[in-house]
């Protein structure tokens, strides 16, 4: 009983080690294939976390830039505070984790778009990332076509009105 608990274990453990090495070998095929972007957004669309992409391309620098890393996760939509976490535990600035959202912003979306979270001058929690000087003014509103006025007959005075 207890050889066949033990095989058990090891056939889980080594089937999640494939699994492992899995996603990275089509991150780097993907990477080569189609970019950064594409790499980042297939690993997250497999359940694979911001902290393990960072990690991974931490630990293959010579390959893979950390800044378009950072943006690529901020393109896909990964959750900023948890790429903010990640980036904190491997030891990358907070500067640089602000740049690359910023330059995100600039080449993946519309300023105009993000939520009220994402819009701060170091207020109380003194964070850094975009500031108003950043955000880009909303446009004049469009008015509206003028509405064509159509002929209404008049109403008859209610009874109980004089």
């Amino acid at each position: 009983m207890k050889k066949i608990l033990c095989i058990t274990v090891l056939m889980i453990l080594f089937g999640a080690g494939i699994a492992q090495a899995n996603w990275q070998d089509d991150f780097v095929s993907d990477y080569d294939e189609f970019g950064m972007s594409v790499a980042v957004e297939e690993a997250l669309h497999n359940d694979i976390t911001p902290d393990e992409i960072l990690s991974f391309i931490i630990s293959n620098s010579e390959q893979f830039e950390t800044k378009k890393g950072l943006k690529a996760l901020y393109c896909a939509g990964a959750d900023r505070d948890a790429v903010r976490e990640a980036a904190n535990k491997l030891g990358i600035t907070v500067e640089d984790v602000s740049v690359a959202l910023e330059e995100s912003i600039a080449e993946c979306g519309d300023k105009r778009t993000l939520s009220d979270r994402d819009l701060f001058d170091g207020g109380p929690g003194k964070r850094l990332g975009l500031s108003d000087r950043d955000i880009v003014p909303l446009p004049e509103q469009v008015p509206l076509p003028e509405q064509v006025d159509t002929p209404t007959r008049p109403r008859p005075a209610s009874p109980s009105r004089p």
